[in-house]
């Protein structure tokens, strides 16, 4: 499996997330460059540009640039498969633009304008 394209990433204190594509379909990987360890498993969502992870529980974003809403996904780990637990739509002020969205440490930070809102894995 290789990589064709990234479309998020996110720390986890030290360990980085990652979601990208690949011939075989979308992927997050999990990498904690104190052991060298490398973690794949299917993205559940497919199209995701925003990602924060904290233990068990991931918060997805669908690609929504120049929309009045976002899309998120939650997603829970279940033996070793993350899987969708939940969806809700979030209104900001203004639409949110290209690489809006950045996670870390179990939050996912999306700016819209000149604004910034923190919504919790």
């Amino acid at each position: 499996m290789f990589p064709l394209g990234g479309s998020a990433g996110a720390t986890e204190e030290a360990v980085a997330w990652l979601a990208w594509h690949s011939p075989e379909g979308s992927i997050l990987s999990r990498v904690d460059p104190a052991t060298g360890d490398v973690s794949t498993y299917r993205n559940p969502l497919g199209d995701t540009d925003g990602i924060a992870v904290r233990g068990t529980r991931m918060l997805l974003s669908h690609p929504f640039h120049d929309r009045p809403g976002v899309e998120l996904s939650r997603a829970k780990l279940v033996d070793g498969t993350w899987v969708i637990t939940a969806q809700e739509k979030l209104r900001p002020p203004e639409p949110v633009g290209r690489r809006c969205v950045q996670g870390r440490d179990g939050v996912l930070w999306i700016r819209a304008g000149d604004s910034w809102t923190q919504i919790e894995a």
